[in-house]
């Protein structure tokens, strides 16, 4: 038997590629074996923790770190054979290359799920337009530079001189931003209206001169529709660097009217009418906080009544406001309130 193990093949002793193989294999089972803990692990976590993102780290690590278990494996056997200087060189880069393969399949894997899960195409308070186009692109931009990245790497790995390569995609990506520099800008500015959240879709907003509903957000433009009923297309790179006023999103809509009442009226009439816009304010469905309504100014011809109330944002706006002034009428001529 040692006879068998000492015979020399390819300058290794039989031994030595048994080793090598026992090697590999271990890796192999060793891979496979953490890819089971893993799983394991991941089973027992799941729906433990108030965040996803543990979940999704333990669902890319089982295919990758049995991968790369099993790349050491090979790695440990071939180093103990007594290889030709040259082969050994480059079975050493391969395996190296592969490593960064992996790792970076691992890692794009990551991001993906991870793009899936904080970036639905459409969720419950979506900008739905947005990220039906946002998703798909962020997906393939993080993994076209991840690839880039490794695959600048590998070639690195594999002797390659990859500065001239690098210096060059840099000048032509300067080229290309520059050429494309608006482009750019609005779809950063898309980006930044995605994770900011500023507005979503139906919301009324006030930029610049513009006042009216974002009724579609795009990668390049954004599509507002102003009180006019006219269509503006707004490049998103404003809404980066512009003020945005939601008006959508404020818990109310503050109103402040002025009424003028004839100074004849006397004063008890005027208190009277001050008591009654207070009630009408307070009981009418719609509105929030605490009206107000004060006398303004007085004058021989006529005196000033100064009401402030808050409609809801749940409320009809425009219903609302006209509901109140009919009712205002109708009170003050009942009570005798004459308007100037």
């Amino acid at each position: 038997m040692d006879e068998f193990f000492g015979i020399v093949f390819l300058n290794n002793p039989v031994k030595q590629w048994l080793v090598s193989a026992a090697c590999i294999l271990g890796g192999f089972i060793a891979g496979k074996i953490c890819s089971l803990i893993v799983r394991s692990i991941h089973k027992h976590v799941a729906g433990k923790t108030k965040s996803d993102v543990d979940n999704i780290i333990f669902a890319v690590l089982e295919r990758p770190l049995g991968f790369i278990v099993f790349l050491a494996g090979i790695a440990i056997g071939i180093r103990g054979l007594h290889l030709h200087e040259a082969l050994a060189l480059w079975t050493g880069r391969i395996i190296n290359s592969l490593f960064i393969v992996v790792i970076a399949w691992g890692i794009g894997k990551a991001l993906d799920n991870l793009i899936l899960r904080y970036v639905p195409q459409r969720g419950m308070n979506p900008l739905a337009k947005n990220e039906t186009e946002i998703q798909p692109l962020l997906r393939k931009f993080c993994n076209v530079l991840i690839w880039i990245i490794a695959g600048a790497l590998v070639l690195r790995t594999l002797g390659y001189n990859v500065s001239g390569l690098l210096a060059g995609l840099g000048l032509g990506g300067a080229a290309l931003a520059l050429a494309s520099k608006d482009t750019l800008s609005n779809f950063f500015g898309s980006i930044t209206v995605f994770v900011d959240r500023p507005f979503r879709i139906n919301d009324r907003i006030k930029i610049g001169a513009y006042d009216g509903t974002i009724t579609e957000m795009g990668i390049r433009t954004s599509k507002l529709r102003t009180l006019e009923n006219r269509t503006v297309f707004i490049p998103n790179s404003i809404f980066a660097n512009s003020p945005i006023e939601n008006i959508s999103a404020a818990p109310n809509t503050k109103v402040v009217q002025t009424l003028l009442v004839k100074g004849d009226n006397g004063p008890d009439k005027i208190a009277a009418g001050i008591a009654i816009l207070k009630e009408i304010c307070s009981t009418l469905p719609g509105l929030e906080e605490n009206p107000q309504a004060v006398l303004a100014t007085i004058g021989g011809a006529n005196c000033q009544i100064a009401l402030t109330y808050y409609v809801s944002c749940r409320a009809d706006y425009a219903e609302t406001v006209s509901r109140i002034n009919l009712e205002i009428l109708r009170r003050f001529a009942e009570a005798g309130v004459t308007l100037a």
